[in-house]
C-alpha cells in the first residue's frame, strides 16, 4: 500500500511517497504554491512526475485550521477538502492534520542529524511518556504528544497561540520596554511579533524578522541583536510555563522558521538564563531537554506514521 503524503505551509508544499510506514527520499518533491491555482493541481503535477503509482490514501499536513474535513489558509488563496482530494486521487482514504500535529508524530522516526540539541541532557529521558512540539513561525502553537499503552503517539491539538501572554513573561516584559500592545502568545512569539517587538525597540522603525536576523548576524544593526536577545529570554521564561502546563519529561521539541533563527542566532544563553532562573514551582528543570527539529522533511515523516497507525 503506498500513501500519499503532504507538508502544505502558507510558502511552499512538499509531498512525497510512503509504503509500509516508510518514507520514500527519493520521492519528495518541492512545490511553490504560488505557481499553481489550488492543491488539487499540485497533486496532479506531482503524481505526473509518479508514473505508474497507485495512491491508496493519502495524509495531508496543513498550516492552518481544519473543521469537518475542510482547511483553509490566511495568507493563501486555497481550500481543501478531504472529500476533492479523494476525487482527485482516486483513493476512499484521506486524512488532514495541522501541520504541528504531524511534528508530533514524528518524533521517533526523526534521525539524530534532523534535530539540535539546544539546552539540557544530552540524552532522552522518557520516563512519563510525554513530549512538546512548539512552533513559532507566521504564527505560534504547540502539540502535546503521549504515547500509550503501547508506546505509539497520540498528538492532541490545541490552538495555545491564543490564549493570553502569561504575567510572568508580560511582567518581565513591560519592565525592559514599558507598556505594550503584546496581549496574546502569539502576539510576541511569531514572526510578526519579532518584527513589532523591534518596532517598539526602535520607536518606529520596521523590519521583518527574517531581516533583522540577518542584520543581527552580520553585526549591522545593534537593535537587532537586542530584539533577538530580548526574544529570546522572553521566550525562555515562556517555556518554563510550558513546562508546567504539560510536564513534558521526553523533550520539547522547537520547530518552524522563527524557532530556528533565534536558536541560530547565538543567543541561547540568554534563553538558558531565563529558563533557569531559581525562582520556579519544579526545581529541576536542567532535567528537561530542549531541542529544535531541523529535518525539512519531519511533517512528511510525521505523515507516514500516521498512516502506519491507521492501515
Amino acid at each position: 500500500m503506498i500513501t500519499l503524503v503532504a507538508d502544505v505551509g502558507g510558502t511552499q508544499s512538499r509531498l512525497g511517497l510512503v509504503q509500509n510506514g516508510i518514507l520514500n527520499e527519493a520521492s519528495i518533491r518541492h512545490f511553490l504554491n504560488d505557481k499553481f491555482n489550488s492543491f488539487y493541481e499540485v497533486i496532479a503535477e506531482y503524481l505526473h512526475t509518479q508514473k505508474a503509482i497507485k495512491i491508496s490514501s493519502c495524509v495531508i499536513a496543513i498550516a492552518g485550521p481544519i473543521v469537518e474535513g475542510k482547511a483553509s489558509f490566511t495568507n493563501l488563496d486555497w481550500k481543501i477538502s478531504d472529500i476533492d482530494i479523494e476525487k482527485s486521487t482516486y483513493c476512499d482514504n484521506v486524512v488532514l492534520i495541522n501541520d504541528l500535529t504531524s511534528l508530533g508524530y514524528s518524533l521517533k522516526k526523526l534521525p539524530s542529524a534532523g534535530i539540535q540539541h539546544i539546552i539540557g541532557p544530552e540524552r532522552f529521558n522518557r520516563k512519563n511518556g510525554q513530549y512538546l512540539v512548539v512552533g513559532l513561525g507566521t504564527g505560534f502553537n504547540v502539540c502535546p504528544v503521549v504515547e500509550d499503552i503501547n508506546e505509539k503517539p497520540v498528538c492532541l491539538q490545541v490552538e495555545l497561540g491564543h490564549i493570553s501572554l502569561p504575567s510572568s513573561v508580560k511582567e518581565a516584559l513591560n519592565k525592559r520596554i514599558g507598556a505594550s500592545s503584546f496581549i496574546t502568545v502569539e502576539d510576541l512569539f511569531s514572526g510578526k511579533g519579532l518584527s513589532d517587538l523591534y518596532k517598539v525597540i526602535t520607536s518606529g522603525k520596521i523590519k521583518s524578522g527574517e531581516v533583522i536576523s540577518k542584520a543581527h548576524l552580520e553585526k549591522t544593526d545593534h537593535e537587532a541583536t537586542y530584539t533577538l536577545e530580548l526574544f529570546s529570554e522572553m521566550l525562555g521564561l515562556m517555556t518554563r510555563e510550558l513546562i508546567v502546563q504539560y510536564l513534558p519529561f521526553g523533550g520539547i521539541y522547537f520547530a518552524g522558521s522563527v524557532s530556528r533563527a533565534v536558536f541560530n542566532a547565538k543567543v541561547t544563553s540568554k534563553f538558558e538564563k531565563a529558563f533557569k532562573e531559581d525562582s520556579h514551582y519544579l526545581k529541576d528543570l536542567e532535567k528537561f531537554q530542549i531541542n529544535l527539529i531541523t529535518d525539512d522533511a519531519a511533517g512528511l515523516l510525521g505523515c507516514g506514521v500516521l498512516s502506519e497507525a491507521r492501515v
